[in-house]
This record gives structure tokens, C-alpha cells and sequence, in this order.
């Protein structure tokens, strides 16, 4: 049983998603099925209502319409992609205060079996997911060194950036690597150009299309490579 403090939820069940996952061989099962099920954890006050009426309450309807596009949208080598999709979409309704979600795919052998991947994502890791406010904007920049908001002139999106002139081409080479270990670390990749001893980094969510707490705690952790000995 999972234990959760919260007391109000919205389940789905058994959704049969319309999508294209994995990759197969000649000779290899490949499943007819992809259902999902989730559930949303929110706060009472959006299920024991004084009143009638949608706007006392939360409208999944929307949240599902995106499930069904992300389903739909492209193949997907992973169940976990699509999971992670699915989770952003969530994050973006800031009434969902945590959740848990799981994703199976039927037949796995001989016409039987069922195969699965299934994640609890609790409030730290969801609000991490979340684009930042832009009154928290402000007040995070003030914790980073030398970095400024900028719109990433491809993607369109608000993004963190900042450059370096490094002593020699060998230190840029250096930092570069600094800065890809780091990203590896925190499972969160920055774009990093390096040209001789010119070094530009951008960091945004991709997922989010924008800025989240995520791109900030990596800018500071970069700063602190800059002040290392």
C-alpha cells in the first residue's frame, strides 16, 4: 500500500493510449495494448466542495486531451519517455501536488503477460519540473554569478546564459568537461559551445519549453566550478 499525506485524489484507469512504442523484430511479440493508469494527488478542498460547479473543483479534461496528443505524438523507443512526457503535462497544473503513474504494455509472450513501468513522483521532484514564476526569476538570479536571461535564438524558449574567456584553449577544454560531468550528474544537459577559448552555456528545461528550479540549482553549481581552486 502506498502512503500518502495527502487525502484526495483523481484516478485514471485503464486508459488504452493510441501510440507507438519500441522497436521490433520479425520474430518478436509486439504488444497491441498500451494502457495507462494514473493518479493525481491534490488538496480535499478541491474534492469536499461547499458548492457545484466546475470551477470548485480540478478539470482533468484538458490534462487528459494532452495525454492522448503526447501519445500520439511520434514514436517513442521507451515507455519511459512517454511516462516522462506525461509527467511534465501534469506538472504544468500546479493544483496536482504529487502523483503516481504507470504505463504497461500487453502481450509480452505468446499472447499473455503484461509489462510495465510504474513511478511515484513526489511534490520536491514535481515543483522541480515547474516553470519558475517570474517574480522567483528575479529573486533566483540574484543567487548566480555572471549569468543573464536570454531567449535561445532556435528553440524560442527563456533560457539562462553565460560566457567565459578562458586563459587558453586547453582551460576552455577543461571547463567543458567540468561542466559535462556536472550536467551528467544532475541528469540535466545545458548547451555548451566551446570555440578555442570562448565558452557559451545555455540551460532550460527542454520539457518545459522554459526556466524551472532545475536550470537554477545547475547554474549555481556551475558558478561553484568557476571558484574552484
Amino acid at each position: 500500500m502506498r502512503l500518502n499525506t495527502h487525502l484526495a485524489c483523481v484516478e485514471l484507469r485503464d486508459l488504452h493510449l493510441k501510440t507507438n512504442i519500441g522497436t521490433y523484430g520479425p520474430h518478436d511479440v509486439v504488444p497491441d495494448a498500451h494502457v495507462l493508469d494514473l493518479t493525481l494527488w491534490l488538496s480535499p478542498a478541491l474534492v469536499l466542495i461547499a458548492q457545484d460547479g466546475m470551477a470548485h473543483v480540478f478539470d482533468y479534461d484538458p490534462l487528459v486531451a494532452e495525454i492522448d496528443r503526447l501519445a500520439a505524438d511520434g514514436h517513442y523507443e521507451t515507455q519511459e519517455r512517454l511516462i516522462t512526457r506525461i509527467v511534465q503535462a501534469c506538472a504544468a497544473y500546479r493544483e496536482i501536488e504529487a502523483l503516481d503513474i504507470g504505463l504497461c504494455k500487453s502481450p509480452v509472450r505468446q499472447g499473455s503477460g503484461a509489462l510495465g513501468v510504474r513511478v511515484s513522483v513526489d511534490a520536491h521532484t514535481l515543483n522541480a519540473l515547474r516553470q519558475i514564476e517570474s517574480t522567483d526569476v528575479q529573486q533566483a538570479m540574484g543567487s548566480l554569478s555572471g549569468w543573464t536571461l536570454d531567449t535561445h535564438p532556435q528553440h524560442h524558449t527563456a533560457c539562462l546564459f553565460k560566457s567565459w574567456t578562458l586563459p587558453s584553449f586547453e582551460a576552455a577544454v577543461a571547463r567543458f568537461n567540468q561542466i559535462a560531468q556536472l550536467a551528467q550528474t544532475q541528469d540535466h544537459h545545458p548547451e555548451v559551445l566551446s570555440s578555442y577559448t570562448q565558452l557559451q552555456v545555455r540551460i532550460w528545461t527542454h520539457d518545459a519549453a522554459g526556466l524551472t528550479h532545475k536550470d537554477f540549482t545547475l547554474a549555481q553549481a556551475i558558478d561553484q566550478l568557476s571558484t574552484a581552486p
